[in-house]
């Protein structure tokens, strides 16, 4: 069975704060003496293929307050080098054009899947009336938007705005747009990620950050909304990849639950095929 990570970052110590630098050294030693210094698209598309993983979403960021700057042209170029990465860019609430303006250059021009956003990083809600005609575009052009929900323990993080309630005001004005929940709300707020499935079809989990034992009690429901969790690992926020997935594969679901977890539903929302 294939396997699509949907949530890895990429970036040097050039691009992250100090404080993520010093998390990831803590989390993956790895990531520290192999890549901080340079990153090199080859040999993350080796390593991921190593660590049992097919296809992956990188993912540019623009918080330069909490974690840091990764644009969308770097994530763009870095893809191009590796034919099993997969762009998804982010959006500068803080300077230059509209939102809407860059997410037609990042989607349009550059060629990105998807797009990112930060609520708790860059600070805004996800109803900001400006990310409105952006959400139009992605639905129009039938790619997902994914956000960060949940809580960070990085130092200019503001938890207020990761409630993955803050999003049923967009799911609602947009009901065919696909919303991606990273993180699925944790800890606080998988009731309230759980009860979004319920009652917008279009909007999924991306299931990094959570413990995958912890799935079966965050989200008791999961397999009646099967079709709408996707496998993140949050690479190199985690030592190991092949760890994660070897956890989901030992949960108490059926084969085609975890296939559907692992790569089935990530690659209906992506267009990707197994070969």
């Amino acid at each position: 069975m294939p396997i699509c990570d949907f949530h890895v970052h990429v970036g040097t110590r050039d691009h992250w704060t100090p404080w993520v630098m010093d998390f990831f050294a803590e989390m993956n030693q790895e990531y520290t003496r192999d890549f901080a210094e340079r990153i090199d698209p080859p040999a993350v598309q080796r390593y991921l293929e190593d660590q049992a993983v097919d296809r992956a979403v990188m993912l540019a960021e623009y918080a330069p307050k909490t974690t840091g700057i990764v644009t969308n042209e770097y994530v763009r170029t870095f893809c191009d080098e590796a034919d099993r990465l997969i762009p998804f860019g982010c959006l500068c609430l803080y300077e230059g054009p509209e939102p809407v303006v860059q997410a037609e250059r990042c989607i349009k021009e550059l060629g990105c899947l998807g797009l990112k956003f930060l609520p708790t990083y860059a600070h805004f809600f996800p109803n900001d009336s400006r990310l409105m005609p952006v959400y139009e575009l992605a639905r129009d052009l039938g790619i997902p938007v994914m956000f960060h929900t949940g809580t960070s323990i990085f130092k200019g993080a503001r938890i207020k705005y990761g409630n993955p309630l803050l999003l049923d005001d967009v799911a609602d004005e947009f009901p065919d747009l696909v919303i991606v929940m990273s993180h699925g709300g944790r800890p606080f707020w998988y009731a309230e990620a759980q009860w979004m499935l319920r009652r917008h079809k279009r909007v999924h989990v991306d299931i990094s950050g959570i413990p995958p034992k912890h799935l079966p009690t965050a989200f008791p429901h999961l397999e009646k909304f099967q079709d709408r969790f996707v496998f993140g690992s949050d690479w190199p926020g985690v030592p190991s990849i092949a760890r994660q997935v070897r956890m989901v594969r030992e949960l108490p679901y059926s084969a085609r639950v975890i296939e559907a977890i692992l790569w089935d539903n990530a690659a209906r929302l992506l267009g990707l095929d197994k070969t």
